[in-house]
């Protein structure tokens, strides 16, 4: 009950104090947490490979498209439990390219109604951009806009996180890009100096629970996903109805953005397929046709003495 209760405040207090919109927000958010928790890796007993495409505000020129691949493993070290992943992303928004890596450990170690991963992490960002620049003034050049598109600078940063997960709840923290790594283009202009911005951090959090209805065939799973920058912030409320935890569908609410309609299956196989159409309900609507993301996983064991728990979060649907 207290739990409960607990979960209740959490959605509340959250739900009136962020706002706005923030990079990297996956209407399929809670498959995707290999690239925003490092905590994550090793969840479960199975190693779990997942690969998400995302086309944002289709129709609507230089709008995002993001492409991510995750894997992740427990494994035992010296009688303990720990996790590795890896996660490759690729985003594209306007005039900017992001091609980075994620290297993920985490410790986990048993609580007394589940299990918390302690995560950290490292990311290298390969970056590009677009010489290709429309100025208002009607100028053909910026002193702070890079003109040499051959200069692709490459930057390291870190993440950390904590990740809790039970048969009925799961909790999420983290933060990426805790250094605010510079990000340095030479050459912007002809007699210019080099062009500098940063890598900002980004918070994020993450809550789901697994509420079982009298018909054992169904149940409820309300989820929470708050991305910040620290400067702007978007949450998204979702609500998944399941089916003998093969077949679920549900309805997720952004503030400000989209109402998302998702659904997916598990197969006997392991395979699991999910797909998401965000109804645009911004200013932006009147040029775009939608928001899709389509999310392929696949699961699997290589210990024929396996642990046979099986979690009841949103991951596992």
């Amino acid at each position: 009950m207290r739990l409960k209760s607990l979960l209740v405040v959490t959605f509340s207090v959250l739900a009136l104090n962020v706002f706005g919109q923030t990079e990297n927000f996956s209407s399929l958010n809670m498959f995707n947490y290999m690239y925003y928790n490092p905590g994550y890796a090793g969840d479960g007993n199975e190693i779990e490979a997942k690969a998400l495409i995302r086309n944002q505000w289709m129709g609507f020129e230089g709008a995002p498209q993001t492409q991510t691949f995750s894997i992740d493993a427990p494994f035992k070290m010296f009688g303990k439990r720990h996790g590795a992943g890896l996660t490759i992303i690729n985003d594209e928004i306007g005039n900017f390219n992001n091609l980075g890596l994620n290297v993920s450990y985490a410790f986990r170690t048993p609580m007394e109604q589940g299990e918390l991963g302690i995560g950290v992490g490292l990311s290298i960002t390969n970056q590009s951009i677009s010489g290709q620049w429309i100025f208002p003034d009607g100028s053909s050049t910026d002193p702070d806009v890079p003109q040499n598109t051959q200069d692709k600078p490459m930057f390291f940063d870190g993440n950390v996180g904590l990740y809790f997960s039970s048969d009925n709840v799961y909790m999420s923290c983290s933060m990426r890009n805790i250094l605010q790594s510079e990000i340095k283009y030479e050459g912007s202009t002809a007699g210019a100096s080099a062009t500098a911005t940063y890598n900002a951090r980004q918070l994020f959090f993450g809550v789901g629970y697994n509420y079982q209805l009298k018909n054992p065939l169904f149940s409820v799973k309300p989820n929470l996903f708050v991305a910040s920058d620290f400067s702007t912030a978007n949450f998204s409320i979702s609500g998944i109805l399941t089916y003998n935890e093969k077949f679920w569908g549900g309805v997720a609410y952004k503030p400000i953005d989209a109402i998302t309609f998702m659904g997916g299956i598990l197969l006997p196989s392991g395979l699991n397929v999910a797909v998401s159409y965000d109804l645009t309900t911004s200013s932006i609507a009147n040029y775009s046709t939608g928001s899709f993301e389509f999310m392929v996983g696949y699961s699997f064991s290589l210990d024929s003495n396996k642990d046979n728990r099986k979690y009841k979060s949103v991951r596992y649907l």
